[in-house]
């Protein structure tokens, strides 16, 4: 039996490595699809197990370099020089109305668009290792993994009607079980 474990963040390591020795000592092909080898430090996976990592943490938005430029750097750096004379006060006054009212939100719209795009990966990776799987058995081991597998685990269990679809790796059932 084809057996995919769903670790999008890793986050239970242990519990992870153990459940996938577990199923690949019961005779069963795993495949763990998780964030990152590191994320697993300290607890090791049995070899037997197939990986593939997400690798999502590693990307991140980078703004255009006009924004950058026009909208970060250089305004502050004329506040700054202007800040060395007379209007030291006022200047330090509008550099942090400016990193409040322009440079704040540029900050979390950064956040915002690296958030999605680390989502936007986690899915299409899971979703890809999903179809080329085939798996007979998903382990969505993580809350996050619900969340990566919702938009197209329906549609595979209406196509499969066999796929067992858990949270954790235990074998309860026979085989003559659906």
């Amino acid at each position: 039996m084809n057996v995919l474990f769903v670790a999008p963040s890793g986050a239970r390591a242990k519990a992870l490595a153990t459940e996938t020795r577990r199923a690949v000592d019961a005779g069963h092909r795993v495949l763990l699809v998780a964030e990152g080898e590191s994320k697993l430090d300290g607890h090791e996976l049995d070899g037997r197990v197939q990986t593939h990592w997400i690798g999502s943490s590693r990307l991140s938005y980078t703004e255009p370099r006009a924004t950058r430029l026009f909208r970060r750097r250089l305004p502050l750096a004329v506040l700054r020089r202007v800040g060395r004379g007379p209007l030291r006060a006022r200047a330090r006054r509008a550099a942090k109305d400016w990193r409040e009212r322009v440079v704040a939100p540029l900050d979390a719209e950064q956040k915002t668009r690296t958030q999605r795009m680390r989502r936007d990966r986690r899915d299409a990776v899971v979703r890809e290792q999903v179809q080329g799987w085939a798996p007979d058995w998903v382990v969505l081991h993580e809350p996050l993994a619900v969340e990566a597998v919702a938009g197209f685990l329906p549609a595979l269990i209406a196509e499969r009607p066999a796929l067992r679809t858990t949270y954790a790796f235990e074998e309860l059932w026979d085989e003559t079980d659906g």
